[in-house]
């Protein structure tokens, strides 16, 4: 038996190494180089043409620290055939590429608020959205200071954009589709809601939430025939996102870490950056832990939580058990920590929630 064994052992051996020798002959590489070159283009692209279900896929569920795993804040939106973003956090354009969507179909993003890194990423948005086939202008939504954004990236990419046109000609990079264009708007007061896209089946809801020191920063909620989502953007723990989140489907809410990210200051300042200890210490008093957001949910009776803005990275298993610590003596079914190629679909005409990963 040990002779067999040894023997079969050897076999493999032989054969991994004349697969080794093979990869390194030219015409064995062009083939394998063909093949695969064929076989990512000719993969399938996801279908957000369905006009009976509210889709959503996670671009990124990260916030402003460096994560592998996770891109900056952006999730896409798409109702009935009609595509948008919410936020364009940094990383996005390149996520929404590797979970082969169709970035042509994009026609706008709705801002929460406009901090950075919900923000940093508008300019390779864009730009691929462009180059996937747009042919509208990309239309920005938000608080005061969209138009801004919207001037600043448009003249910022200016000489390159010319150049795309220039190059590539105007029948695949159409000349209206470079421009952004900006809906900025103001609610009222913390008591009110404003509609800001109604259109078929499709609408848009934005609503105040606590995210100091800025005076505008949105939660939307978006309803498309019987079906919800609800997205918190930044915020403490607020009572809007149970009023204008009740009986979601969906709650998409923000989380901090606040254990992970405690221990993370003590680290810190024990090492004398003090300055850094400041602004994470300022940073987890605007945000909410795992289980604020839990009670919300439960509060505003939604079927499915799922954890976005998730801070800071976990790049160990033993944080991530940290991070959702107590969740489960709140809501012990109906959360998940979202993952960026996360995909959620909502049938319309049914209660059903459809989970799975691209």
């Amino acid at each position: 038996m040990k002779r067999i064994f040894l023997y079969g052992l050897g076999t493999v051996i032989a054969l991994v190494a004349l697969v080794v020798v093979a990869l390194r002959v030219p015409v064995i590489q062009d083939i394998v180089l063909e093949r695969g070159a064929n076989a990512v283009v000719s993969g399938d692209t996801v279908d957000l043409s369905d006009p009976d279900a509210l889709t959503l896929i996670f671009c990124g569920t990260g916030g402003p620290f460096p994560d592998p795993e996770r891109a900056g804040p952006c999730t896409l939106v798409a109702a009935g055939g009609r595509v948008f973003l919410i936020d364009s956090g940094t990383g996005g354009a390149q996520r929404l590429q590797q979970l082969r969507v169709p970035m042509g179909t994009l026609e706008g993003v709705f801002y929460t608020h406009l901090h950075s890194d919900h923000i940093a990423g508008l300019g390779d948005i864009a730009m691929n959205s462009w180059a996937a086939g747009r042919s509208a202008p990309l239309e920005l939504y938000g608080p005061p200071g969209v138009e801004g954004l919207a001037k600043g990236t448009f003249d910022a990419f200016g000489i390159d954009s010319k150049s795309r046109i220039d190059h590539h000609g105007a029948a695949v990079f159409v000349p209206p589709a470079q421009e952004i264009r900006s809906t900025a708007f103001v609610v009222a007061s913390r008591d009110e809601s404003l509609v800001v896209m109604e259109e078929g089946d499709l609408k848009i809801t934005a609503f105040k939430v606590d995210h100091v020191p800025l005076e505008n920063a949105y939660g939307y909620r978006v309803d498309f025939k019987d079906r919800s989502v609800v997205f918190s953007g930044d915020t403490v723990k607020d009572t809007n996102m149970v009023r204008f989140g009740a009986d979601a489907d969906v709650m998409v809410h923000e989380v901090m870490g606040m254990a992970n990210i405690h221990t993370i200051i003590g680290a810190l300042q024990d090492n004398g950056l003090s300055r850094q200890a400041k602004i994470l210490t300022d940073a987890s008093e605007v945000h909410t832990s795992p289980v604020d957001a839990a009670e919300i949910a439960n509060e505003a009776n939604a079927e499915l939580l799922i954890y976005n803005h998730i801070v800071p990275p976990m790049p160990l298993g033993v944080m991530e058990d940290i991070f959702m610590r107590g969740v489960s003596d709140v809501r012990s079914e109906g959360v998940m920590l979202g993952y960026d190629g996360l995909q959620v679909r909502l049938p319309a005409g049914s209660d059903e929630i459809e989970v799975g990963g691209l």
